[in-house]
């Protein structure tokens, strides 16, 4: 009679530890490369510059006057109908953020009251401002150069 001679089907360990080595290299290659999560300072900051130039945007479709005031507390979006000031939106803040603003080089105190201090003409043209948010970790700044663009510039502390 013969010998039978039987061989068992499997991996080795050199096989599977180089899976697991692929593995592990791909899963830190995919952690790495992913987005940190914005702060709150983040989403606000950008939703401001959305709604403002969304703001500018409607001035020049409608061909209305439209402003934005701004307070320590928040900020509130304006439109002018019928010779007076009407209120589109307000936003408050949701965290509490040092503010500085400025148009035409000159610091201004921000008033402790909503009123409207940057205007969108509907010609395009609007007040030129820089508003800077901070929370102490980073900075936004918030500017509009007079054409009826709002920009956001993040600076690093």
């Amino acid at each position: 009679m013969g010998r039978r001679i039987t061989r068992e089907s499997g991996f080795t360990l050199v096989e599977i530890l180089s899976v697991l080595v692929v593995v592990g290299l791909m899963s830190s290659v995919v952690i790495l490369s992913m987005p940190q999560p914005k702060s709150t300072l983040d989403k606000e900051a950008e939703r401001l510059v959305i709604e403002l130039n969304a703001l500018a945007q409607d001035g020049l479709i409608s061909g209305s006057v439209n402003a934005v005031g701004f307070s320590e507390g928040g900020y509130v979006l304006y439109r002018f109908e019928n010779s007076e000031w009407a209120e589109q939106a307000s936003r408050e803040w949701r965290e509490s953020y040092h503010m500085t603003f400025s148009r035409n080089s000159s610091k201004l105190e921000l008033p402790k009251n909503f009123e409207p201090i940057i205007l969108f003409q509907p010609t395009g043209l609007s007040t030129p401002f820089e508003l800077t948010l901070s929370n102490g970790d980073q900075n936004y700044v918030i500017e509009s150069r007079g054409d009826g663009r709002v920009n956001l510039v993040k600076s690093i502390q």
